[in-house]
């Protein structure tokens, strides 16, 4: 997959995550208190999320202007293995995992936001695999 196909993937997510997955993501995994950037970096290339109360304004490949708030960074193979299994525990764990992803911004606004993180992350292999089920 090209950086390009990704970033409409990406987009692809904004529309579930604002649409028919709105409701859960706000309310059930906490995401209306979420306003901020959220970036997932393939390899050395990273996409950013921006969100208002839970609701994505805006994607784009590129780094946040004001720095990493929250996100994950991992090579093409772990996200690959993540794809396979996407178990987020398992996936930052350096007990459970040889090659755990690395983990962006500060260590409170991740504690904070990992469960709307690790959801993104779901929804993320789900958009990305749907065309090979």
């Amino acid at each position: 997959m090209t950086d390009r196909e990704r970033l409409a993937k990406f987009q692809e997510l904004k529309e579930l995550l604002n649409g028919p997955e709105a409701e859960t993501f706000k309310n059930y995994w906490d995401g209306r208190f979420f306003t901020g950037d959220m970036t997932f970096i393939f390899d050395k290339t990273p996409y950013d999320m921006h969100f208002y109360e839970g609701t994505v304004i805006d994607v784009k490949m590129a780094q946040p202007a004001n720095g990493y708030y929250v996100g994950i960074k991992g090579t093409q193979e772990q996200w690959d293995r993540f794809f396979a299994n996407p178990h987020f525990q398992l996936s930052i764990s350096i007990k459970h995992n040889e090659h755990p992803f690395e983990q962006l911004g500060s260590a409170l606004a991740c504690r904070q936001n990992q469960s709307m993180v690790a959801q993104v992350m779901r929804l993320i292999a789900r958009v990305m695999t749907e065309e090979e089920k």
